[in-house]
């Protein structure tokens, strides 16, 4: 049990494998813009390197500056820990409405670093992100409630089906609210570089910026299982997890590399309008 939590499948490979996987992203939005790009360890010494650096607290940061990184990556890896990759490491009555509470949680978390950071840049980024939590959670919510309603479950559980197949609209809306829970272009509005410079995180250096750059890199990969977990049959091995996973992380990629950023209002429209298409899958469950 123990093992199982803190290693495998749990903290220290959700770790490992979500920031190998941010690099193979990297790795193949470079491919398809037609370059070269950096190499899938690249990832590892940004991270290492971001620990050693100075951290540089502002005179105007509010509490919370130190404390919010570090629940932001917390929540995401415990939302990581209940999602039942092979079997359940921990799993009670209503865990779902747990793993909806974590990754929500943990975004809500990162903005609050930006606002405790008191630069307006920041301030105007973690607003944005609020507002944007509004626009797809909604959507996240429905499309996981449909495979539980589905089968009359109390807790999350690993699907042999693929129920992508049987309910496509939900499957859908749960992959669009992925983009903007880990701000994949089109919805990466919290943090416009054009815009914003950095968005939350301009006022975030060293290990603060690290806890930052490695809850959005979790919180990722914690999607891909969870997507994984409940549309596409679940993974009955380590092989298995990695080819549906990597499809997952391919068509990810293909978001960021093909899509321009959306406005705030935009985004808005886009969601409501997919929560009200999960919607119809919903309506056919109950």
């Amino acid at each position: 049990m123990l093992f199982e939590l803190l290693v495998y499948p749990g903290i220290i490979f959700i770790i490992l494998t979500a920031v190998l996987y941010s690099g193979i992203m990297r790795k193949i939005a470079a491919r398809m813009q037609n370059r070269i790009g950096p190499p899938i360890y690249q990832v590892f010494y940004d991270i290492i390197k971001l620990t050693g650096k100075e951290n540089i607290r502002p005179k105007q940061a509010k509490p919370g500056f130190t404390l919010f990184p570090a629940i932001a990556l917390a929540s995401a890896l415990i939302a990581g820990i209940l999602i039942p990759v092979y079997a359940p490491i921990i799993s009670f009555t209503g865990d779902y409405i747990a793993i909806i509470y974590f990754l929500l949680f943990s975004s809500v978390a990162v903005f609050m670093s930006g606002y405790a950071s008191s630069n307006n840049l920041a301030v105007t980024g973690a607003i944005r992100g609020i507002v944007l939590i509004f626009a797809y959670e909604l959507s996240f919510i429905i499309s996981i409630i449909v495979p539980i309603l589905a089968f009359s479950l109390t807790s999350i559980q690993s699907f042999d089906t693929w129920l992508i197949a049987y309910y496509p609209l939900a499957a859908l809306s749960m992959f669009i609210a992925m983009l903007a829970k880990v701000e994949i272009p089109p919805f990466h509005i919290p943090n416009a570089h054009q815009e914003l410079v950095g968005g939350y995180s301009v006022e975030f250096t060293g290990r603060r910026l690290a806890l930052i750059e490695l809850t959005t890199i979790v919180k990722t990969f914690v999607l891909i299982l969870l997507m994984v977990t409940l549309y596409l049959g679940g993974a009955q091995n380590i092989f298995i997890l990695t080819i549906k996973s990597l499809a997952v992380l391919f068509a990810l990629t293909l978001s960021r590399v093909l899509f321009a950023r959306l406005r705030i209002e935009q985004a808005l429209r886009f969601y409501w309008i997919f929560a009200l298409i999960a919607a119809i899958d919903l309506i056919r469950v109950l």
